[in-house]
């Protein structure tokens, strides 16, 4: 394989023990969770340290140099998109994957090809003063409209996100979430979605995804 080849499919989808690995990403996400809102003193912070230290050797020789992906594919496309459940078929997201240390406390669910979820993003995702930071939001809204289009069918790319703040949306608050397709044209899918609090909208998002070729031929 020349530097210019793309690394192999070769794993990170498949795992000898996905629940440990899962319980090990939920105590690290704790971690960066209490990190982020300590004033401890350097004692315990050192110790801290160095436990994570141990923790990080402890893995570092079982690193995986395959393609690094959010989801699961088969054959036809994402594994688990039956299931209605976007951390099924994504278990890796950055978002919502129950795999991935870096996810938030984000759950989605589509029913009849609308999604409706809830979120708390704590204080590792400030921006301004008590409020979600908006680069947060446009990852947030990424996901959520993305996986819209996946559980309906109509996989692909992100082309444009536009999306309108209009009002603070809080940290350590929940969250409504909301997603739904408003109309495809051609490969373009156009798709909406809100973010709430106590039933008023925060933060709207409209975003035209690209299908790819594989999903569009799936989808005729």
């Amino acid at each position: 394989m020349t530097n210019d080849e793309p690394a192999p499919f070769t794993a990170g989808w498949t795992l000898d023990d996905e629940a440990a690995t899962e319980t090990v990403a939920a105590s690290t996400r704790a971690l960066i969770t209490s990190l982020r809102r300590t004033n401890a003193p350097t004692s315990s912070l050192e110790r801290a340290a160095a436990l994570i230290d141990e923790a990080a050797a402890l893995l570092e020789p079982h690193r995986v140099d395959g393609l690094p992906m959010q989801g699961r594919l088969g054959d036809r496309g994402p594994i688990g998109v039956q299931a209605n459940e976007p951390r099924v078929f994504f278990p890796w997201s950055p978002i919502i994957g129950p795999l991935n240390p870096l996810s938030a406390d984000v759950d989605l669910n589509v029913v009849d090809g609308r999604t409706t979820g809830r979120a708390f993003l704590g204080a590792q995702y400030n921006g301004p003063p008590g409020m979600v930071h908006g680069g947060i939001i446009a990852l947030l809204f990424d996901e959520l409209l993305g996986a819209t289009n996946v559980c309906n069918g109509l996989g692909g790319f992100t082309g444009t996100l536009s999306i309108r703040y209009e009002r603070p949306t809080w940290i350590e608050r929940e969250l409504h979430l909301e997603s739904w397709v408003d109309r495809v044209e051609g490969r373009k899918v156009f798709t909406l979605g809100t973010i709430s609090i106590d039933g008023e909208v925060t933060a709207r998002a409209e975003g035209i995804f690209i299908m790819t070729q594989g999903w569009k031929a799936e989808n005729k």
